[in-house]
């Protein structure tokens, strides 16, 4: 008898005459598990895959209804499973599980936290017995996510057979998942199916479903697992393991199939039948929406259990639709063929959560169209890139030290280094030359740049055609540019070639060899450009060759007052002096960069719910921390240039900052981002008084909430922070000049 029952045991396992798995194969399992155990935990469909799978599901008919968005299954839930986790908080919600997971000793220190061997507490911290219906709730939940590694996944960890994927996944079963899947599906939602375990107390109970109507649909398949798999052992303690899972497995499938139906949808429409036939106040509406708890009971129910797990399971668009098919053509057959047997009232309550009349609206694709609305004004926000390098590394220096940012502008700017100006001459070029719609460099509005700088970015003009084309071939992607050596260009988020600098050096010295209006210090005995606002604004307006004399003598001018009289006696005058002078240079960027300039400031855009019209890009330059040093019997002007770019709701500044002579830094701030926007506020308070009918738009509303324009990173200038700044500083003659320049025109 043992022997018999030994047999059929190892009948149901899966057998490898080869026992010994390589390391590189075993290493290539152990990847591909890594992988799609973090695919499944963000979700696997993109919004354009989720929406082809709606198109195809609204577009299949039958009898001239449509399939309802509104019931058990709705694709939208494919794509906002990935922006929004509705599972971590059960799967390892402390008051009904108890973690059994291993902690990685000192001499295995990459070994992951296990939560495969979860448990579910028979007692609550007072002593009192958990209830069968939560016992068997959470114990089915840690079956279908094992989850091993801390994060919520359907996918075990490896060599574990004994999850309700790997059954699903095993390759008797596979061909049926989607069938067993769709029954268990419309099983919450009242349907009763000849779905049933067969030889339970055997060594190999089986899954058996029975379509008298059309037996080739019929199917009966094993119930086990394959945890010995690859092992060299058949020892009594790992065929226990091995019963252990089968019991879990099994377990978690008769949750199902034996539950007594407890959806609290169904337990509203039956209280809602028994109601009068008359409508209801307003009062009474509001009451009776409130009546079911989407967060806390319909998450203990089988219903909610299914729905997310067969979200999580479906990995392509292709399951998705194949499982729709499926699912609709189930719930039609049982329907028409035991219309006879089933209950009629409960028949038609089905049917109508599962069909729809061609000119009925589905409330959840409604409510998902505002969600949608709203989170495409956001990504349209968070697709224009303000600068053209993300962060400090990618600024082109030649010489880059990494410095510390003083406490008082730790909360605004992200990185700094202290470079050289012909770093910071570059670094503003490359700035102006942005074109952030396409993220390339473009010279089209500084056309009179001259020609050896623009060769530097690939940039050659074409006199047939009267435009400059570029040398490097584009890949298809416009972040990214390929050119036929790999090198010798300028190029958004590359690295500068080394040739490149020394031909930005040359083209450098050649232009200030024997112009009186660039100062020196001297450096070991070696002539080098001064550091300071004046050269900058000289060597720019040489290099984009912007036809206006006038502005490079007002430069000069204002070099030439800050060693007059004017600063001898301290620096009384000092703050009107950086006012002209901050507004000179913001017309010489002006030149550079855009076409008309606005009357707004930074700080009306900061303080103020004016809105930059949709395309607009906006520059404001300021001069901050200014100072006024005597160096070697000459003033130094030091202090912080900063450009902002600016868009509707966003703002980051590339800054400058001109320590010493010697000394000068280049850091990057952060992005500061405007929370009132009125058009993105309207849509949140829209989408929070929709009614709450399902719980796909209990998560629909959820998942609205997240959807923001700022990062973790980001300054979020909301009421309170404003009303800091105000109290904190006089933005007055600090914040500058605010220019607008449509992106369109900037080209």
């Amino acid at each position: 008898m043992n022997m018999e029952m030994k047999r059929k045991t190892h009948e149901c396992l899966y057998k490898r005459n080869n026992r010994q798995i390589s390391i590189k194969l075993l290493a290539k399992v152990l990847l591909m598990g890594t992988l799609m155990g973090v695919q499944n935990v963000f979700g696997l469909l993109s919004r354009k895959e989720m929406e082809e799978v709606i198109r195809e599901v609204s577009n299949r008919k039958e009898n001239g209804l449509e399939h309802n968005m509104d019931g058990p299954f709705n694709p939208i839930m494919l794509y906002v499973y990935r922006e929004i986790d509705v599972i971590s908080n059960r799967r390892f919600n402390p008051q009904y599980i108890s973690t059994q997971s291993s902690v990685p000793d000192k001499e295995n220190i990459l070994q992951n936290i296990d939560r495969t061997n979860d448990t579910v507490r028979e007692e609550d911290s007072e002593g009192n017995k958990t209830p069968r219906s939560t016992l068997d709730h959470y114990s089915a939940l840690i079956n279908m996510f094992p989850s091993p590694a801390g994060k919520a996944s359907i996918y075990p960890k490896e060599g574990c057979k004994g999850s309700f994927t790997s059954f699903l996944r095993s390759d008797p079963v596979k061909e049926y998942a989607h069938k067993i899947l769709a029954i268990l599906l419309l099983r919450t939602e009242g349907m009763v199916f000849k779905l049933e375990v067969k030889d339970e107390e055997s060594a190999c109970p089986r899954l058996t479903w029975t379509n008298k109507r059309n037996p080739e649909q019929s199917f009966s398949v094993p119930i086990y697992t394959a945890s010995a798999e690859g092992q060299g052992s058949n020892s009594s303690s790992e065929e226990e393991n091995i019963k252990k899972s089968d019991r879990k497995l099994l377990q978690t499938i008769k949750y199902f199939i034996n539950l007594q139906i407890i959806n609290p949808v169904l337990e509203e429409e039956n209280e809602k039948r028994k109601k009068e036939k008359k409508k209801e106040s307003i009062v009474q509406q509001k009451l009776y929406e409130k009546k079911i708890d989407w967060e806390n009971e319909f998450t203990e129910t089988p219903a909610w259990l299914i729905q997310l797990y067969i979200y999580y399971y479906l990995e392509t668009k292709e399951d998705a639709i194949d499982f729709s098919v499926i699912l609709y053509k189930t719930m039609y057959f049982h329907i028409f063929y035991y219309r006879a047997v089933c209950h009629k009232r409960d028949c038609i309550q089905i049917y109508k959560k599962v069909v729809v009349r061609e000119d009925k609206k589905s409330n959840e694709l409604e409510h998902w169209g505002k969600v949608n609305e709203l989170e495409n004004i956001i990504m349209l926000e968070k697709e224009i890139k303000l600068l053209p390098f993300a962060n400090i590394s990618e600024v082109p220096a030649k010489r880059r030290v990494a410095i510390d940012i003083p406490k008082s502008n730790q909360d605004l700017e992200t990185e700094r280094i202290s470079s050289d100006i012909e770093s910071v001459l570059l670094t503003l070029l490359c700035c102006f030359a942005y074109d952030a719609e396409t993220n390339e460099y473009r010279f089209n509005h500084i056309r009179y740049t001259l020609e050896e700088v623009k060769s530097l970015f690939g940039c050659v003009y074409n006199p047939n055609l009267n435009i400059y084309s570029y040398s490097y071939k584009m890949n298809g992607n416009p972040a990214i540019c390929k050119s036929s050596s790999n090198s010798g260009y300028i190029r958004v988020g590359n690295e500068i070639p080394q040739e490149v600098w020394s031909k930005w050096s040359k083209i450098i010295q050649n232009l200030v060899k024997g112009d009186e209006d660039i100062s020196y210090i001297d450096v070991c005995g070696i002539p080098m450009i001064e550091n300071n606002i004046f050269n900058v604004l000289t060597i720019l307006l040489k290099i984009t060759g912007v036809p206006h004399e006038t502005y490079r003598e007002q430069v000069q001018m204002y070099r030439k007052r800050l060693n007059s009289q004017e600063f001898r006696n301290g620096n009384p005058r000092i703050k009107s002096f950086n006012k002209e002078l901050i507004s000179c240079a913001a017309k010489i960027i002006l030149e550079m960069s855009i076409e008309y300039v606005s009357p707004e400031r930074f700080v009306d855009w900061l303080f103020s719910s004016s809105r930059i019209p949709k395309g607009f890009r906006s520059i404001c330059v300021s001069f901050e921390d200014y100072n006024v040093q005597t160096m070697r019997n000459t003033n130094y002007l030091s202090g912080s240039m900063k450009i902002h770019y600016v868009t509707e709701n966003k703002a980051r500044p590339i800054v400058i900052h001109f320590v010493s002579p010697e000394t000068v830094n280049i850091g990057i701030g952060k992005c500061a981002v405007k929370s009132n926007d009125p058009e993105v506020n309207q849509l949140k308070k829209e989408i929070r008084e929709l009614r709450k009918a399902s719980y796909n738009m209990h998560v629909l509303s959820k998942y609205a909430e997240t959807i923001r324009l700022h990062t973790s990173g980001d300054i979020l200038f909301d009421k309170f922070y404003i009303n800091k700044i105000k109290q904190s500083r006089d933005p007055e003659p600090e914040m500058g000049l605010f220019v607008m320049v449509s992106l369109l025109d900037s080209r």
